[in-house]
């Protein structure tokens, strides 16, 4: 619950509730000792890709744009689970972007733009299923977790 507090600015010395006074609205500190207010949750996206056996590929790109395709900024990547058959790299690169049809940047899909592609690859002879949790960090501070599912075949 965030707690604020009303304190009416007098730009003269009005009463207030008259012209010229106006309600400013402020954010209150914690008191000393309270407790932190909860995080902010953070949105979880499934994504499953299917690598071929032997393979390092790309299975994700993180782009961040503004309406007109450009960059805001670059996007940041923390592993919260590694994989357990495999690793998982980032590298900064310039792609296309992939959103569908209907969404409000897929004019951008015909652009390449700047941003993170992740890539993992399987341990020498395996095949099979591998998991793992990344958190990517928006240029505004956002983020989206991602339980990433991934078919070594």
């Amino acid at each position: 619950m965030r707690r604020t507090l009303l304190i009416t600015l007098l730009l003269a010395p009005l009463l207030p509730g008259s012209p010229g006074a106006r309600a400013v609205e402020m954010p209150v500190p914690p008191p000393v000792g309270a407790a932190p207010a909860p995080p902010v949750p953070i949105q979880v996206f499934p994504l499953t890709r299917v690598v071929p056996k032997g393979e390092a590929r790309g299975i994700a790109f993180f782009a961040y744009l503004y309406p007109d395709c450009t960059s805001q900024g670059p996007v940041v990547a923390r592993i919260l689970e590694p994989p357990r058959h495999g690793t998982v790299s980032f590298a900064t690169i310039d792609s296309f972007p992939r959103y569908g049809a209907g969404a409000p940047l897929a004019s951008c899909n015909a652009k390449k733009v700047t941003g993170l592609r992740m890539t993992y690859e399987a341990e020498d002879g395996f095949e099979g299923f591998d998991t793992l949790r990344i958190l990517t960090i928006n240029p505004d501070g956002t983020a989206a977790e991602y339980e990433v599912k991934v078919w070594v075949r």
